[in-house]
C-alpha cells in the first residue's frame, strides 16, 4: 500500500455486498426485534406472534437499505463524508417512512390493524424516531471506524517506510572497489555493475512500497550479478522458481537482503564458498519464498551474527502490511540456514 492508497477517498460505509457483513446485519436485527418485542407489555401468549411481526418488518427495512446501499456504493465512496452521510441517512429513513406505511395500509393482512388514525399517525412516527436514532449512531460508528482504520494505515505506511529506509547495502563498498577494479580490466562489466548497483538503490529509495514478484526477483539477480564479480566460483546459485505467475504483489526488498545476508554469513566465510538456494511456490494460497545457505562451523571464520536488522526488518514489514496472514519463518539444520516468507496470495 503506497501513498497514493492511503490519500485515496475510500468511503468511510462498509461494503454491503459482503456476505459476512449482511450476515451480521440479520442477527444484529433480529437482537432488535427481540429488545422491541420484550419492551413491550404484553401477554406470554401473544409474544411470540408480536416477535415475528416485529422481526419480519426489520429484516425487511434492513436487508432493503443494505441492498440500496450496496448497489450505490460507488456514488457513495465519490462523496464527502458529509454528504455521503446526508444521503445515506436520508435513504435509509425514506425506507423506514414507506415501509412504515405499508403496515398502516395493509397490516390486516398480516396481523397487524391500526384502528384509530391516532394509532397509525403514532405507529409511524415512532418507528421513524427509532430508526433515526439508530440510523445515527449505526453511521456515527461506521465514521469512527473508518478514521480509526485510516490512523493506522497511516501509521503502519510511516513505519514501514522508516523500516524500508533503514536497510542497509553493506555490500556497498565491496560493490564500488569491485567496480573500480573492473574499469581498467572489463570496462563492459563495470558499467554492467554500475547499473545493477544503481537499479539496487532505486528500488530502496522509490516511494512504492509493493511491487511484483518478477521485479523483486529482478533486483535480486541484479544484487547476485554484482556479488559474482566479486566472488566468483565461490557464490553459486540454484533458483527454484515453481509459481509462473510472477506479477504477485510482494514488499518491496523482502528477498534482496535475504539474499545479501545468505551470502554474508554463508558464503563468505567459507574458503570454498558455497550453493545459496531461492524458491518461490504456491502453498495454501500464500506465495513461499525462501532463500538457504550453507552454515560453516569454523567459529574463526564465521562473521559476527549481527543483530539481525534485516530479518527483523521484513518480519515487522509483512506483520504490519498483512497482519496475520503472512509469516516469517527460520529453519536451522545442522548444514543448511533457510529463511521462509509466506505471502497471502488473495487478500
Amino acid at each position: 500500500m503506497d501513498s497514493k492508497t492511503i490519500n485515496k477517498e475510500q468511503g468511510f460505509l462498509p461494503n454491503f455486498c459482503d456476505v459476512s457483513l449482511v450476515l451480521m446485519l440479520v442477527l444484529l436485527a433480529e437482537l432488535l426485534a427481540l429488545v422491541l418485542t420484550l419492551a413491550a407489555p404484553i401477554e406470554k401468549i401473544h409474544f411470540w406472534n408480536r416477535f415475528a411481526l416485529i422481526s419480519m418488518f426489520i429484516q425487511w427495512v434492513a436487508l432493503l437499505n443494505a441492498a440500496l446501499l450496496c448497489g450505490l456504493r460507488g456514488l457513495l465512496n465519490q462523496l464527502s463524508v458529509l454528504k455521503s452521510s446526508l444521503f445515506s441517512f436520508s435513504l435509509m429513513m425514506l425506507i423506514s417512512l414507506i415501509f412504515s406505511l405499508l403496515v398502516v395500509a395493509y397490516g390486516n393482512y398480516v396481523g397487524v390493524t391500526l384502528y384509530a388514525e391516532e394509532h397509525a399517525r403514532f405507529f409511524v412516527l415512532r418507528n421513524l424516531a427509532i430508526s433515526a436514532v439508530i440510523y445515527a449512531v449505526v453511521l456515527r460508528y461506521f465514521y469512527i471506524q473508518w478514521q480509526w482504520k485510516r490512523h493506522l494505515e497511516a501509521q503502519s505506511h510511516a513505519q514501514i517506510q522508516a523500516l524500508k529506509a533503514r536497510i542497509r547495502p553493506h555490500f556497498l563498498f565491496n560493490s564500488m572497489n569491485t567496480i573500480a577494479s573492473l574499469i581498467t580490466i572489463d570496462a563492459g562489466k563495470a558499467e554492467k555493475a554500475v547499473e545493477d548497483l544503481s537499479d539496487l538503490f532505486r528500488a530502496s529509495l522509490q516511494e512504492k512500497l509493493r511491487h511484483t514478484l518478477g521485479d523483486e526477483i529482478q533486483l535480486a539477480r541484479s544484487y547476485l550479478d554484482i556479488e559474482q564479480l566479486r566472488l566468483g566460483n565461490r557464490l553459486q546459485i540454484q533458483w527454484q522458481l515453481d509459481t509462473p505467475d510472477q506479477s504477485i504483489e510482494v514488499p518491496t526488498l523482502c528477498l534482496q537482503p535475504l539474499v545479501e545476508n545468505a551470502i554474508y554469513h554463508g558464503i563468505e566465510p567459507q574458503p570454498d564458498g558455497g550453493i545459496i538456494k531461492i524458491a518461490a511456490h504456491i502453498e495454501n494460497n500464500s506465495l513461499c519464498l525462501s532463500v538457504s545457505n550453507p552454515i560453516h562451523h569454523n567459529k574463526q571464520m564465521q562473521h559476527h551474527k549481527g543483530n539481525h536488522m534485516a530479518q527483523d526488518n521484513i518480519r515487522t514489514r509483512l506483520q504490519l502490511t498483512y497482519g496475520e496472514k503472512a509469516s516469517f519463518e527460520i529453519h536451522t539444520e545442522q548444514e543448511q540456514y533457510q529463511v521462509t516468507l509466506k505471502i497471502p496470495v488473495n487478500l
